[in-house]
């Protein structure tokens, strides 16, 4: 079966798919097509492309976690595989929000 997955920037390494995804399965992009190395529930995401130990998962543009292992194309990406790394990614961004306002209070 052909299911169709969901990319949305072309900086994505993941793509969700919108139904259930069988071993085997052909998973198709507008960039690609890739079989599935496993059964992917739906609304889950899928590996594009090879995700080394420590790279970041990619979604929509974002950083949305950090790959705790290997992750081979067609591969189902979830948290078996993906470390959380939302309070690191919140603390940086206030970071850089605090160092910007900064600059522009000292422009003023």
């Amino acid at each position: 079966m052909e299911i169709f997955a969901i990319v949305l920037n072309e900086a994505d390494n993941v793509a969700v798919v919108p139904q259930a995804v069988t071993k085997g399965d052909t998973v198709s992009t507008p960039a690609l097509h890739l079989t599935a190395a496993e059964d992917i529930p739906m609304g889950h995401k899928v590996a594009l492309a090879p995700i080394p130990a420590g790279a970041m998962v990619v979604k929509y543009g974002t950083a949305i976690g950090q790959a705790a292992c290997g992750i081979l194309p067609g591969q189902w990406v979830h948290t078996h595989n993906v470390t959380d790394i939302t309070e690191r990614l919140c603390n940086e961004y206030a970071a850089a929000y605090r160092k910007r306002a900064k600059e522009l209070e000292s422009d003023a």
